[in-house]
């Protein structure tokens, strides 16, 4: 890992969002962990390390908008795991996604202050993290995790027996919960407003969860901070109920009708589908016992999911791109979600996906997701051209030559 004070990166061909093309023979100044110059002319610095990249790509960072970096396997139910065994896990996923190219991670429901801290003391290493706290949920909601048999957290007290979310009920309730995340330093606040697709139903155990002055006071509290609400919702009912309410990000949606889209357009709200995780659920199934029936529901899950990414590009959706896996060998899937979208995008959209709309949504707009003066100097360095093949990206052990962030070369391959 190299940290010299300034880095001139020569002769690069440069990604920048909205150009048809790379542009060519570049250098980029970097000063601590920010871009100071883009430029087609030659720069000089004379205290600065030079990097040959030799024609190669450099382009931002990419942003996963929906990780989950506690998880120990496919079950979000961690609470018999001990906190070091769950801090080592999320060390090795964070590590391993910035091996990847993924700079930075906005994550979904289970990681805190804890594991910030040690990113931020450089006690592990992994990309910049935006962390959600625990999720929301109602009592016998999406992240309830109880048996019908079970009432009681090992402490006493209800709960979902999960580090993932704490449940709460009622207005006051929910302004409690929403304001302690907050406190504990959450960048934005997760909450779940349907059941999910591992059952046998569509939206077991529910079409829509917590009533509409449950989510405005919820949103509230998030905008009080100066942050936002990003809500897991497959239905149509729930999707709804979001936007009345101000939430900004819609997570998975697979199921909402045409017209809804149309509505998110009009609210502008981020869309963010997350398709690999259940490619990734339906293609481990033989090894993790996933019933038939619900495996059938996955695939129609992403079927459905397909056509909704097309109804949002048609209306002018901001389509987020985020992954949802759990646990470490699931993580091995990231780059996945690239290639899911290869039949229904452009590998520019893709890419934007990626980096400008995600930070955009994570309100870094200039700062992160980009190649420009003043931004983060999070860099990835590429054999090939990633606008005309798009597993330039998504073969990193062939393609992906460096990886920088905040100015910080974690790995060098040129």
């Amino acid at each position: 890992m190299e940290s010299p004070a300034k880095i001139l990166l020569k002769n690069a061909n440069v990604l920048i969002d909205g150009l048809p093309e790379l542009q060519q023979s570049s250098d980029v100044l970097v000063a601590d962990e920010r871009i100071v110059a883009v430029s087609r002319t030659p720069v000089s610095c004379d205290d600065a390390k030079i990097l040959d990249i030799g024609g190669r790509t450099l382009m931002p960072g990419l942003i996963d908008a929906h990780a989950h970096i506690t998880g120990l396997s496919l079950t979000p139910r961690n609470a018999s795991y001990p906190p070091a065994e769950i801090a080592v896990a999320a060390g090795d996923y964070m590590r391993s996604s910035l091996m990847d190219g993924f700079t930075t991670i906005r994550e979904a429901g289970g990681a805190d202050h804890s594991i910030a801290r040690l990113l931020a003391e450089r006690k592990i290493v992994g990309p910049r993290l935006f962390y959600s706290g625990r999720a929301l949920t109602q009592t016998g909601g999406g992240a309830d995790f109880r048996t019908p048999d079970e009432v009681d957290d090992p402490c006493g007290q209800p709960g979902p027996l999960s580090i993932m979310s704490v449940i709460a009920d009622g207005v006051s309730e929910v302004r409690k919960a929403a304001r302690e995340e907050l406190r504990r330093g959450a960048s934005q606040l997760k909450v779940f407003v349907s059941g999910g697709v591992v059952f046998p139903s569509e939206a077991h155990p529910t079409i829509y969860e917590y009533s509409l002055d449950e989510l405005r006071a919820i949103v509230e509290e998030a905008q009080s901070r100066g942050t936002y609400v990003m809500a897991h919702a497959y239905t149509d009912e729930s999707v709804r109920r979001c936007l009345l309410a101000g939430v900004r990000s819609i997570e998975h949606a697979n199921f909402v009708s045409e017209e809804t889209v149309a509505m998110m357009a009009d609210s502008r709200v981020y869309l963010d589908l997350t398709f690999i995780s259940l490619v990734q659920r339906i293609e481990s199934a033989p090894a993790t016992g996933l019933p038939e029936g619900i495996v059938e529901n996955l695939k129609k899950t992403v079927g459905k999911g397909r056509q909704v990414y097309q109804w949002a590009k048609s209306y002018g959706v901001p389509l987020a791109l985020g992954t949802d896996l759990w646990g470490f060998e699931a993580r091995k899937s990231q780059l996945g979600e690239l290639e899911m979208r290869i039949g229904l995008d452009s590998p520019a959209d893709i890419i934007r996906s990626a980096t400008r709309i995600n930070a955009e949504l994570l309100n870094q707009q200039g700062k992160l997701g980009a190649i420009a003066p003043d931004a983060y100097a999070d860099l990835l360095i590429v054999d090939g051209d990633p606008l005309s093949d798009l597993t330039v990206v998504t073969n990193p052990q062939q393609h992906l030559k460096l990886v920088m962030k905040g100015g910080i070369v974690y790995k060098n391959d040129l």
